[in-house]
């Protein structure tokens, strides 16, 4: 693998690894014991051997080095021994086949129970099925992998209850290889970028197409199959047999790893050889080690351990990883319909299902103060906008951003450099670090501005590891494109809304991208960002409902005339999300006219003229009020009723 940033951290990973599993390997039982207990899964006994010898916390650097082993025994086992070739069968294929597996329930079950029982005849039937003989030691690689990723979890963690399950965990896999596989070129570049070891690309491309939450499948994936290829490759010449005691082979080989363990200048000669693909160097470093019969599993000893330091840099720890979560309380993965950019449900209480946006946005999120992948780097991160059909997004900056409060952070204040101070993101008027102001116990708020690019740096002296929560306030009023105010619908109380003169919403995209503070120039060319995700699609409408109410006794100027014999209420109400509207009356009238007045849910309102006897009136003021309500929210407060601008007052002489 190209990249070098990686090398002294998996050489220390190999040097740990020999160091636990030598002193397992003291106690011949033990390690008799523990080897097995592993291969079956056996939580219980594994954890018994292991603290009996005083090696428990070292158990996931032993069950790490037990799944590099056990897989060359299982794949020996399940597709006999492998024939030599110079070219690489089609990865895309195996892919392919894999994704057909996973997404049938019945077959993915099958073959867990197949790899779990280390079934040949089983495992035969479905490679003869699907036609994959020429991927068998790719295959079965892969599946012994995701396995032991599992098992090792299992085992090593006290506190889990229940076994993961082998068949849940390869279907997750599969659908990160079907989504991948569904973006046009997107798995020949990570493929290519895997081979070359070029994390920095490889995760670029994960990102590109929203596939963060699967990164660590894909890349153990692309990262299993180069290992399996290059140790096949490396080993050409290797007289491969079978074994007949594993336990004790394994045992054997753990002490030749003891030794190396010894000489780390010799570990990094095997490094770098598996590292370049180098058969050449490769072969001269196991002949000169005395090593050749260990050729297959040291390989793969050296190539897994590259491989998950490799696959760090591309998938950095899933806690630090910076996201966009929320619009408001509503989350954008669980709260909105894909097909209309509404809510689907109602969340602390607001809101509802058909529910769309309107004024300010609460865009919430985290994102770390530096790089989980270069942890000496400074992150930086925006939100953009894209209107549907729109040929670019739109930073969110300037008279766009509406103020939110992003934390809280440590001030040199009168003498005191850890006086609090709220960090605050607004559109104009950054101030000082540190901060000036008149003198008080307190500091002024500390305001950042969004750049003229919409790039917010996470402030390094933040409280706890970034922002997390309100990460941008989006003022969606401002932007074009989201314009409402006055419907101005042409028309008169008690006529309907002609359908050219209704207003309705738009929809858009909201798009978040983080990156290092050094590369913010770089994204704004177009690079890809080191990590972004989205709300595909979100439904903002800013117009007013239309809201009309008058009296026929009123025409011609006649409002302040004492209504006699009876009233005609006109109304017109319009919004294309209207939650309800209704009329009703106020009077001090005793006793107070028993009227039933007209009301709707749903959009698009209603139009109408209600008749009244008002003979029977007792003679006093009334007041008429037409309420509506939208179907809107900005994620936090829903649209109240509204009907000051909407009633009249009249009098009964």
């Amino acid at each position: 693998m190209a990249d070098q940033s990686f090398d002294i951290d998996a050489l220390s990973d190999l040097l740990k690894q020999s160091n636990a599993v030598s002193n397992l390997a003291r106690d011949e039982k033990a390690f008799y014991a523990a080897f097995d207990a592993f291969r079956d899964g056996d939580a219980k006994e594994v954890q018994a051997v292991l603290q009996q010898v005083g090696l428990f916390d070292l158990c996931r650097l032993i069950c790490d080095w037990v799944r590099v082993k056990d897989c060359g025994f299982l794949c020996l086992e399940l597709c006999g021994i492998p024939k030599p070739t110079k070219e690489p069968p089609d990865q895309r294929l195996l892919a392919e086949t894999i994704v057909r597996i996973t997404s049938n329930e019945k077959s993915v079950r099958a073959l867990a129970e197949i790899v779990e029982t280390r079934n040949r005849d089983g495992f035969q039937r479905v490679v003869d099925e699907y036609k994959i003989g020429a991927f068998c030691h790719l295959f079965c690689y892969w599946l012994c992998a995701v396995r032991y990723r599992m098992i090792c979890r299992w085992v090593c963690n006290v506190d889990l209850e229940e076994r993961p399950d082998l068949a849940t965990e390869l279907q997750s896999a599969g659908e990160a290889l079907r989504q991948l596989l569904a973006h046009e070129d997107s798995f020949e570049r990570v493929a290519t970028a895997s081979n070359a070891g070029d994390a920095a690309t490889m995760q670029a491309v994960i990102g590109s197409v929203n596939l963060g939450p699967y990164c660590y499948f894909v890349c153990e994936w692309f990262c299993s199959w180069r290992c399996a290829w290059v140790c096949l490759t490396l080993c050409r010449e290797a007289v491969f047999e079978r074994v007949s005691d594993p336990v004790a082979e394994a045992l054997a080989f753990a002490k030749v790893t003891a030794k190396l363990a010894q000489e780390p200048a010799d570990v990094r000669r095997l490094v770098d050889a598996v590292r370049a693909g180098s058969a050449s160097a490769w072969t001269a470093a196991l002949r000169e080690l005395q090593l050749e019969p260990y050729c297959i599993q040291l390989c793969h000893w050296v190539c897994a351990l590259l491989c998950r330091q490799f696959c760090i840099l591309v998938c950095p720890p899933i806690f630090d990883h910076p996201w966009f979560t929320h619009v408001g309380d509503f989350s954008i993965t669980a709260d909105f319909d894909p097909g209309t950019g509404l809510t689907n449900k109602t969340e602390a209480g607001h809101g509802g299902p058909n529910y769309g946006f309107y004024k300010d946005l609460s865009l919430r999120g985290f994102c770390p103060k530096y790089d989980p992948a270069h942890p000496a780097e400074q992150m930086a991160y925006r939100f953009l906008y894209q209107p549907a059909g729109a040929a670019a997004p739109t930073p969110i900056t300037g008279p766009l951003v509406y103020e939110v409060l992003v934390g809280t952070r440590y001030a040199l204040w009168n003498g005191n450099p850890f006086t609090l101070q709220s960090v605050r993101i607004r559109g104009a008027g950054p101030t000082p670090t540190p901060p000036v102001g008149p003198p008080g116990p307190n500091p002024p708020n500390h305001y950042i501005v969004p750049d003229a690019n919409g790039w917010v740096t996470v402030d390094a002296n933040a409280l706890d590891n970034g922002f997390d929560g309100w990460l941008m306030g989006f003022a969606s009023a401002t932007a074009t494109t989201f314009a409402g105010g006055d419907p101005a619908p042409g028309v008169t109380a008690g006529n309907p809304v002609p359908v050219a003169s209704q207003k309705n919403g738009s929809n858009a995209a909201i798009i978040f991208q983080a990156t290092r503070v050094g590369t913010t120039t770089l994204v704004n060319g177009g690079a890809a960002p080191d990590y972004t995700n989205q709300l595909s699609l979100i439904h903002i409408n800013n117009w007013y409902a239309v809201s009309l109410i008058n009296l026929e006794e009123f025409a011609g100027g006649m409002s302040c005339t004492p209504v006699t014999n009876s009233i005609h209420v006109q109304y017109t109400t319009d919004h294309e999300l209207m939650a309800q509207w209704s009329i009703d009356m106020l009077t001090a009238a005793t006793p107070a006219p028993a009227a039933t007045f007209p009301s709707g849910i749903g959009p698009r309102g209603s139009s109408g003229v209600d008749f009244h006897d008002t003979t029977s009136w007792p003679q006093c003021s009334y007041l008429l009020r037409l309420h509506t309500r939208r179907s809107l929210t900005d994620g936090l407060l829903d649209d109240p009723d509204e009907w000051e601008g909407s009633f009249l007052t009249f009098c009964i002489d």
